[in-house]
């Protein structure tokens, strides 16, 4: 199967209302909404990547892909067992099957589905550095207190109860590469893994998928990529002035390289959003580390208790 990109996150949530004023905040625009289910978006073209339904606790479902053909959906089915294709009844339309992976959450493969436009960004940041002055007899292109501006849902991050097994599942079923692992104390019993796709010679990010070894079996985190740390500097303002819980950032992980800002939605799970990312492609060998020196944020002594608590 040849994965194009990650496309979506399924939650159920306590309050649509409210998952809806704290997703605007953040930065999602509504696509649908019923009084059942909350489907929101990107600006960047995507018809949807985040579907929000009405249940008594909250709770993650799973996630999904986007294929690059109905093909791909016809070797899930004769290849994984993945069930029959079925019309999506989400906005663009298109076609999807759904795979479970061994910790029971659900894995979308989706083909077909008819993208919107790309909304305007903002004028790109001019830096002026020791090197390079880009910015000349002008300031700088100061932009409005507002939501980030998301250009695409990134990564997705996942408490697993048996990481091995559930590694071992994303590298064959769906094709994932390791990009970087952790451990602690023995280098061949990790406790996190973090996945990319496999596009070939195409730079793809860091990771699409990140898995940490857990009690449990839940999401630690989505990521949407914002268009660069003015806008998370920007958008952590308004987040706080609007009441919303801050979790971690903005800062600078070192596996990745990206920045990082994270927020609490009303159900406790974790929004973040990321720009400045690394771009690898499928040469690229992985690495292991020692997860009790590396730091997990490079712009603050933070203990990373706050993060997996």
């Amino acid at each position: 199967m040849k994965l194009v990109a990650l496309h979506h996150v399924h939650f159920t949530v306590t309050d649509l209302d409210k998952t809806e004023r704290f997703a605007s905040d953040f930065g999602l625009k509504t696509a649908s909404k019923t009084n059942s289910r909350l489907v929101m978006r990107t600006i960047g073209g995507d018809a949807f990547s985040y579907i929000a339904d009405l249940a008594p606790a909250r709770g993650f479902l799973g996630l999904g892909f986007s294929v690059e053909s109905e093909a791909d959906l016809e070797e899930a089915v004769s290849r994984h067992g993945a069930t029959s294709i079925h019309t999506l009844d989400t906005p663009g339309g298109g076609k999807g099957v759904r795979l479970t992976d061994p910790e029971g959450l659900q894995v979308d493969l989706v083909a077909g589905i008819a993208e919107t436009h790309l909304e305007p960004l903002h004028k790109p940041l001019a830096l002026n550095i020791p090197s390079n002055r880009s910015r000349l007899n002008a300031s700088q292109n100061f932009r409005p207190l507002e939501p980030a501006r998301l250009f695409r849902l990134g990564h997705v991050g996942l408490y697993v109860k048996d990481l091995a097994a559930m590694s071992a599942w994303y590298e064959r079923v769906l094709g994932l590469l390791i990009s970087d692992t952790m451990y602690i104390g023995d280098p061949e019993k990790k406790v996190t893994v973090f996945f990319r796709l496999n596009r070939g010679e195409a730079l793809v990010d860091h990771h699409s998928l990140f898995l940490a070894q857990a009690d449990k079996t839940d999401c630690h985190h989505i990521s949407f990529e914002a268009q660069d740390f003015e806008a998370q500097f920007t958008a952590h303002r308004w987040l706080k002035q609007r009441g919303w819980e801050s979790n971690w950032g903005v800062g600078r992980h070192p596996l990745g390289s990206h920045i990082f800002d994270v927020w609490f939605d009303p159900d406790r799970y974790r929004f973040e959003t990321f720009s400045d990312t690394d771009v690898l492609d499928a040469s690229k060998p992985p690495g292991n580390y020692e997860a009790t020196t590396q730091d997990m944020d490079l712009w603050s002594s933070d203990p990373p208790d706050r993060y997996f608590a």
